[in-house]
Order: structure tokens, then C-alpha cells, then sequence
């Protein structure tokens, strides 16, 4: 996922900061941060196609992070595995 080298990880848990119920661990999942934005990286993207999506990746950090969801009050966690 996301070149980061897939290594199998023992299941977490987790306690939600607002209500204290156990949230359910959705699973390992990246975050993709960076790139060519706004009118400057479309204008790119119509020009030079394929070759700006390839060369917008040297520009994007990624994260690998578990994300954690609590089914009572719907907060979110992310718990860091690496990237930048």
C-alpha cells in the first residue's frame, strides 16, 4: 500500500478519548499528503498527462497509519506506522 512494503502487524486497540468505549480498528490504510495543487497542477495535468501524475508523487508525503472509528460517537484515531 502506497510503496510502503506490506508487513503484517498483531491487531490493536483502542479506548476513545471522548466516551471511553472501545473503538473498532478499520485497518491499516494511507494517507497520501502533498502533491501538485490547485489551478497550477490541473493546468499540468491537461498539459502533460500521465507524465504529471508521475512526477506529482516526488512533490506527496505518505503516511501509513491504523485508523480507529468509536461506534458510539462516531470519533476518529489514527495510530502512526511510518512514512514521510
Amino acid at each position: 500500500m502506497f510503496g510502503f512494503g506490506e508487513k503484517h502487524q498483531e491487531q490493536q486497540t483502542a479506548i476513545c478519548p471522548c466516551c471511553q468505549t472501545p473503538m473498532q480498528n478499520m485497518g491499516a490504510h494511507g494517507l497520501r499528503m502533498g502533491g501538485l495543487t490547485g489551478l497550477g497542477g490541473a493546468a499540468l495535468g491537461m498539459i502533460a498527462g500521465q507524465m504529471a501524475d508521475d512526477g506529482e508523487e516526488a512533490f506527496e508525503k505518505k503516511l501509513k497509519v491504523q485508523v480507529f472509528v468509536c461506534p458510539q460517537c462516531s470519533e476518529i484515531s489514527f495510530k502512526y506506522h511510518g512514512g514521510l
